[in-house]
């Protein structure tokens, strides 16, 4: 019995040996533990770099505008609608030239000529004559006749007035402005980032990346529907562009 019993301790003692040695070796090979390296602001303060977006906006008046018009006309022979249609082209130009319209401001839009049919019950098509379409795009560079530009166009025959847009003809100075806002509103933010992160000194850019570039509506311009009362001056509002930069600066600092 008590043979036995000293065979089972020494077995026991064995295997409790034998699991030490193994747990040792795996310390001994595991891979040192590492922290992971810390991303955002502090690693850009051991950097000394912050980067920051910025955007810039500026609301202007637009000076310029474009409207897009012409006329529609239908003859069973496209020879007797072109015909009819450049006679009522040639009337609208004529007018608008009054106002100060320049060839150089007149380029074409659209021109098409197409076979018009009429379908029954069956389906069955019945041709219809020719359908042109002459349209024209205007730049009025004096927006303050574009009402007048508009008015003389319809009264002269134009029955088409597909669009009417604004702009502004010195984009450059409008974009300069709100490109100088973004880079302000770039290190506003990251002197609000660094001082969170303890960084006091003044930052300095030295990269700045152009990211976009837009001018849109601020407020929608309008222009009455002036084919029920051509007679009527038309009210056009321009409204107001939103002319919006944004940029990516980095920016750096002195100990």
């Amino acid at each position: 019995m008590k043979k036995n019993l000293k065979y089972v301790l020494l077995g026991i003692l064995t295997v409790a040996l034998f699991l030490g040695i193994v747990w040792g070796a795996g310390v001994l090979t595991r891979p040192a533990e590492t922290q992971a390296a810390s991303t955002g602001e502090i690693n850009n303060v051991d950097n000394k770099t912050v980067t920051a977006s910025g955007i810039g906006n500026i609301s202007v008046k637009p000076d310029v505008a474009y409207v897009t018009l012409g006329a529609q006309t239908k003859k069973m022979s496209a020879a007797d609608a072109s015909e009819e249609n450049a006679k009522i082209m040639e009337a609208v130009l004529k007018a608008i030239k009054t106002e100060g319209i320049k060839d150089d401001d007149i380029e074409t839009a659209q021109f098409s000529i197409t076979p018009q049919y009429n379908y029954n019950n069956s389906g069955n098509p019945t041709f219809d004559g020719y359908q042109v379409i002459n349209l024209v795009t205007i730049k009025i560079k004096n927006i303050d006749k574009a009402s007048m530009v508009l008015d003389k166009a319809v009264t002269a025959g134009a029955n088409q007035v597909s669009s009417i847009s604004f702009d502004i003809e010195e984009r450059s100075k409008a974009y300069e402005d709100a490109l100088e806002l973004a880079v302000k509103d770039a290190g506003l933010k990251a002197t609000v980032m660094m001082k969170a992160a303890g960084v006091t000194q003044e930052l300095k850019p030295y990269k700045a990346v152009e990211a976009s570039y837009n001018v849109y509506p601020l407020s929608d311009g309008s222009v009455r529907d002036v084919m029920d009362e051509a007679e009527t001056a038309t009210q056009i509002m321009p409204g107001t562009l939103k002319v919006t930069a944004q940029v990516e600066v980095t920016f750096t600092w002195t100990p």
